[in-house]
């Protein structure tokens, strides 16, 4: 808790409230196995509770901004992040900026120390593509943006709709795959999405369901973003239950995969798969599919022009929604 009013504390009120010098509370943030670990841990404590960010830059920069763009996102794997970051690393380095990429692995502690590393580097801007997009979701270790000159641009997945944000329109997408399932005349489906409390796969799901025909059996199975963790729950799901569907939709490319990769192990005959984003590289695997496309490189550029726009103070569109088309690779 910041008990200095408005002004962020300094490492000197950290030294005092902790009973150290300065010179050992900077050394727990640059050097910290050479401060003992109770000494240590107290301090952690103290610059926790009173919202002490170290600013790396102190000494050397007396403007409000470094040269520096952040990336935050869950998981690389995911295609349409590692376009963001070829594109926004190109864009950049022509103008002068240098990137900082994260992965946080779903840890919201690691999503915690990359936005207080970017911060206290005075980052210019940041791309944040969180780890939970849930309506419940803790967002406190994300304030720390509210009193930095940072400009942040969420990704993707949203901790709020109301932030500047490059996303996909979800409800289109789930409208697309609920025609081409019409179309087939399949009778019985299941629908693997991300996490239950995910709005992103809230919206798609809620989509395909409402535009099917009434006629269609559908299974909604919750799985995870992430492809590893997403092919435990499905097997989990193909061991515990009769497998007798004529498709199965992944809401995103990595669950799609991970779908995928599942049936081929459990040699299922007979079962078309259809996804809302592209696969990784099926087709250099032989693997044709039916999916909603959404232009990863129309995408990317967005997101890095206004990023960098918004940096340098000059207009930008603060939110922009992705529409996606279909693509037959059948």
């Amino acid at each position: 808790m910041n008990t200095h009013g408005s002004k962020p504390p300094t490492i000197n009120d950290v030294a005092e409230v902790a009973g150290v010098s300065s010179i050992t509370v900077s050394r727990v943030f640059t050097s910290p196995e050479k401060v003992k670990a109770k000494t240590r841990e107290r301090i952690m404590k103290v610059a926790d509770e009173m919202g002490y960010i170290p600013n790396v830059f102190a000494q050397n920069i007396k403007t409000v901004q470094s040269p520096i763009i952040g990336i935050i996102a869950d998981d690389t794997f995911n295609q349409s992040y590692s376009y963001v970051i070829q594109e926004l690393c190109k864009l950049s380095e022509t103008r002068g900026y240098s990137v900082m990429i994260f992965t946080t692995q779903g840890e919201r502690t690691s999503e915690a120390k990359a936005i207080n590393t970017l911060v206290g580097y005075k980052a210019a801007g940041i791309v944040l593509s969180v780890i939970s997009d849930s309506a419940d979701y803790d967002t406190r270790h994300l304030k720390v943006l509210n009193g930095s000159h940072t400009r942040l641009i969420q990704f993707d997945r949203q901790f709020d709709e109301q932030l500047p944000a490059v996303y996909v329109n979800d409800r289109r997408a789930g409208e697309l795959i609920a025609s081409v399932v019409n179309d087939k005349a399949y009778k019985k489906v299941l629908v693997i999405g991300g996490p239950k409390d995910s709005r992103i796969t809230q919206k798609r799901l809620t989509s395909i369901c409402e535009n099917l025909s009434d006629n269609i059996e559908v299974t909604r199975l919750y799985a995870d973003y992430r492809y590893d963790h997403a092919k435990e729950i499905i097997t989990s799901h193909f061991s515990s239950n009769e497998i007798d569907y004529d498709a199965i939709i992944g809401i995103n490319g990595a669950i799609s995969l991970a779908a995928k990769n599942v049936a081929t192990r459990w040699m299922l005959r007979g079962v078309e798969f259809l996804s809302i984003d592209e696969i990784p590289n099926a087709e250099d695997y032989g693997f044709y599919f039916c999916c909603v496309v959404h232009d990863y490189k129309q995408w990317a550029t967005i997101v890095a022009e206004n990023l960098i726009a918004a940096i340098e103070d000059r207009p930008w569109q603060e939110r922009t929604m992705i529409n996606g088309f279909l693509k037959n690779n059948q």
